[in-house]
């Protein structure tokens, strides 16, 4: 088990540890990201209109009927934002896991065993990170074609070797650490090693690596269906109805501004559930900001002050008492054998 600095320091100080509590990012990113789910998963069962057929005139303003308004075709701008929205969450939670599992396999693997494994695949690490990741979905695109699953695997195989190297460091520390040795000493099995000793002390940086990633996907996805490479066709993208929508700006500015809004949203809801986690997750022994934390400590730091001089007048009334207490005698013959010496100022 792990053991925290806060812990170490409660422990010392012979009381119980104060329990960790998520903080503002993390419930800001992580209720962002419920509403956009309870909407996509209502306007996937019960949408208020088809989203490939039309609803109403064209362009029409917002309405009862259309709480968004209509798109040049007549079709619901409301559902087809919902539904554009659970495309980008699948895409950006599927990526990021098939890059987490992927890297954290090969990053265990490079920290536990070195030598010349960890050598050949920290280099496949460095080749794969020097290629931009729109770059690699374009070719997977053209090989494998366009599509959510083709653009997650292009995206799962190019963040991969990101979550190696994050892996690889705190495994390299821990591999040498007494319960590791213990463990292959006693003729443990390396995979069981790595499974039940290394991976529970590294979620951290995996957790938080995952919640990144997971950021930076929306913002290739929406770039690359804005190219027309993503997401095809009548399925909605944000990033393709900003590109499909675009000549029609002056004329309904919110069929470019909300899907804007939603990759925003998205992109802003992953990093901060990525501080949030750090925050909470981090050994530390409080987060980035801490809300008023520190005027309680400056007030306690003034009132300890504050009685500080108490202590030392109390202290030194005691020790006059003592003073006085002392015998008179036993300091006159030392007083009176000691010879006085008188300077005369002319």
């Amino acid at each position: 088990m792990t053991v925290t600095r806060e812990l170490a320091l409660a422990q010392v100080a012979g009381r119980r540890p104060r329990r960790r509590r998520f903080g503002p990012s993390f419930w800001s990113g992580a209720g962002i990201l419920a509403v956009v789910l309870v909407i996509a998963g209502w306007m996937t069962l019960w949408p208020l209109h088809d989203p490939f057929v039309a609803s109403g005139p064209a362009l029409q303003p917002p309405s009862l009927d259309n709480p968004l308004g209509t798109d040049n075709l007549g079709r619901d701008t409301f559902t087809r934002l919902a539904l554009a929205a659970r495309t980008t969450l699948v895409i950006s939670g599927a990526a990021a896991l098939l890059g987490a599992v992927i890297g954290t396999f090969f990053g265990l693997l490079a920290g536990y065993v070195g030598g010349w494994v960890d050598a050949v695949i920290m280099r496949i690490v460095d080749a794969v990170l020097a290629l931009p990741a729109i770059l690699v979905a374009l070719v997977v695109g053209v090989v494998i074609g366009n599509g959510p699953w083709p653009l997650i695997l292009a995206l799962g195989l190019v963040f991969a070797p990101g979550f190696a190297r994050v892996m690889r460091a705190p495994v390299i520390a821990l591999r040498e650490r007494d319960f590791v040795l213990a463990a292959t000493l006693s003729g443990v099995r390396p995979i069981r090693v790595i499974v039940e000793h290394l991976l529970p002390n590294v979620l951290t940086p995996l957790f938080v690596q995952f919640a990144s990633v997971a950021s930076q996907v929306v913002l290739i996805e929406a770039a690359l269906s804005y190219l027309g490479q993503g997401v095809q066709a009548p399925e909605p993208s944000a990033g393709r109805m900003i590109s499909e929508f675009t000549r029609f700006m002056q004329m309904n500015p919110l069929l470019i501004i909300l899907p804007s809004l939603v990759i925003i949203l998205l992109s802003a809801a992953w990093n901060l559930l990525a501080d949030g986690l750090q925050d909470y997750l981090a050994p530390r022994r409080e987060p980035a900001f801490s809300l008023g934390r520190r005027s309680k400590r400056r007030g306690a730091t003034s009132s300890d002050r504050r009685a500080t001089p108490t202590a030392s007048a109390t202290s030194t009334a005691s020790t006059t008492s003592t003073a006085s207490t002392t015998p008179t005698a036993s300091t006159t013959p030392a007083a009176s054998t000691t010879p006085m010496h008188h300077t005369r100022t002319e």
